[in-house]
């Protein structure tokens, strides 16, 4: 019963990514925000209790990196659609974003183990891009938190999505381009 824990734990921050993007496009930031730490919470929660009581499964392999890209890409719209973040932005995170789901699709047409893992410049990105959100949301809370700390958060975000790009086209980029050529 309980090593289901952790899948449970993940649907909930998948299902929880409804309320979060309702919230922010309806200019609600202070209940958006509040969903959005809970769902970063639950993210830290499932993998906690995967590792410590050895209740991972291949669904939760699969679901839960799932539930982070769809909590990231649909806070990431909801913030387009209610203009907290310029739309030349998001067309370069979805961007980034897109790149790396098709260079997966090749990698695993083209080769026989699936081996990818997230590299530390891809864990950078995702921090900063967090960060992004919560300092968006919290300034939509509190007024006076200054601009330059949303402007630093967005040059992090955009300064690891460039490196990330750079290094996933370099390591797992080379390989599908010397199968596809």
């Amino acid at each position: 019963m309980f090593t289901a824990l952790p899948n449970i734990i993940t649907i909930f921050r998948l299902l929880l990514t409804i309320p979060i993007s309702i919230s922010i496009y309806q200019g609600q930031s202070s209940i958006a925000l509040l969903l959005f730490i809970l769902a970063g919470l639950s993210d830290w929660l499932d993998g906690f209790l995967a590792r410590k009581f050895s209740w991972s499964s291949k669904f939760g392999q699969f679901a839960d990196p799932v539930a982070d890209k769809f909590l990231i890409l649909t806070t990431l719209l909801a913030l387009a659609l209610s203009n907290k973040l310029p739309v030349w932005v998001v067309s370069i995170m979805l961007a980034r974003d897109s790149i790396i789901i098709i260079g997966v699709i090749l990698y695993f047409s083209l080769f026989e183990n699936y081996n990818l893992v997230p590299n530390r410049w891809g864990k950078h990105y995702t921090g900063w891009t967090i960060a992004l959100f919560i300092i968006i949301l919290l300034r939509g809370v509190f007024e006076t938190i200054p601009l330059l700390l949303e402007s630093i958060a967005l040059f992090g975000t955009l300064f690891f999505l460039l490196i990330s790009v750079v290094s996933y086209l370099r390591d797992p980029g080379k390989r599908i381009f010397s199968q596809i050529i």
